[in-house]
């Protein structure tokens, strides 16, 4: 199973990148691959995480990685904490966090970060024109690499 988890805020502008692209990959769910949309409390969906035990585990989500606005990237659990300690979270808790508290339950479930480079993150309600292009293109993105993934051998978990 891959769980897919949107962060963000939808009033911060391009803050609300995974939240925005966790609400259109919901009509695309099924038996073993479910979405979440957390906006700014991912916290909430541990224990949602947890009991569905899933293989591998995605965070969608702005963050600085110092690149061009819409720029996005696939950090793996070992990077994640490299660039989040750099960031101030807009969330309750630290993806960091979150990470370790699932880790305790799920030590070998994957964790990946989709990582989007905003471009703003004032108060207003929409994203600026470089993420509404990127977003398109990560949802496609995930769903190629997805529907590529063989659910029931642990190796194709490695293609994302």
């Amino acid at each position: 199973m891959v769980i897919i988890l949107g962060i963000g805020n939808r009033l911060r502008g391009d803050d609300g990148v995974g939240s925005i692209i966790a609400e259109e990959l919901k009509k695309y769910e099924r038996e073993n691959f479910i979405v979440y949309d957390c906006e700014t409390t991912p916290e909430n969906y541990i224990e949602k995480v947890i009991s569905g035990n899933p293989r591998w585990i995605i965070f969608i989500d702005a963050c600085n990685f110092n690149a061009p606005a819409g720029t996005f990237k696939i950090f793996e659990e070992t990077e994640i904490s490299q660039i989040t300690s750099k960031v101030i979270s807009t969330h309750t808790l630290p993806i960091t966090v979150l990470i370790a508290l699932i880790k305790r339950s799920l030590p070998k479930a994957r964790i990946s970060l989709i990582g989007v480079q905003p471009k703003r993150l004032n108060f207003c309600n929409k994203l600026s024109n470089e993420l509404n292009k990127t977003k398109a293109k990560i949802i496609d993105f995930i769903l190629k690499n997805i529907k590529n993934v063989s659910f029931a051998d642990e190796t194709s978990y490695k293609s994302l």
